[in-house]
């Protein structure tokens, strides 16, 4: 069964180990559910990496959020056909970028005033074919997986969002290698 669930999410062409990585990350994200109880959904238009995102919770202080969009992406470089080229090398494609989240300290911020929540996250990305850029990858497709650590903040109607973490990335060859530091910044307006 789980080779169809890895097979079905793209995810075939992973390492054993990287597979590992994943089910245990999965694991210790759904283990660590305390009791169901209601957060807001939230439906918001990201403006820097353009995209339609939707935050639907899943427990307390825990929520999926699916961010379908148009955006940009730096190259990955054991993917790229002409690797060690100098200069920047990036893409814009297509992406689905899904997170499972964890908020952390919510009380603690709520006491002092302030409208910020921490959270944690394993975080799955996927780029489909490239609409413009200088990359020459190996395959039309990559994915990248991994946990991150980032904040969410809340002004009416405006959210500014950033993340940090180590991601795993590859495509549909069996390529694929590590990213230290993988960087998401952005602001988005509040549909809902």
């Amino acid at each position: 069964m789980l080779k169809q669930i890895f097979d079905y999410l793209a995810l075939s062409s992973l390492s054993s180990i990287g597979k590992k990585i994943i089910l245990v990350g999965g694991f210790a994200f759904l283990l660590n559910y305390s009791s169901f109880g209601q957060t807001e959904k939230e439906l918001r238009l990201n403006l820097i990496n353009p995209g339609i995102v939707w935050e639907n919770p899943i427990g307390t202080n825990k929520t999926i959020e699916l961010n379908l969009g148009i955006g940009y992406n730096g190259s990955y470089p054991e993917l790229n056909t002409e690797y060690g080229e100098n200069g920047f090398q990036g893409q814009l494609a297509p992406f689905l970028d899904v997170q499972a989240r964890s908020y952390y300290n919510i009380r603690k911020i709520a006491e002092n005033g302030r409208r910020s929540r921490n959270f944690i996250a394993l975080r799955y990305l996927f780029y489909g074919p490239r609409i413009a850029g200088n990359v020459r990858t190996n395959e039309n497709y990559s994915m990248a997986v991994g946990p991150t650590w980032g904040f969410k903040k809340v002004y009416e109607k405006w959210t500014v969002l950033g993340s940090l973490g180590p991601i795993y990335y590859f495509d549909l060859t069996g390529t694929g290698g590590i990213f230290p530091i993988n960087f998401e910044f952005n602001l988005g307006y509040r549909l809902k």
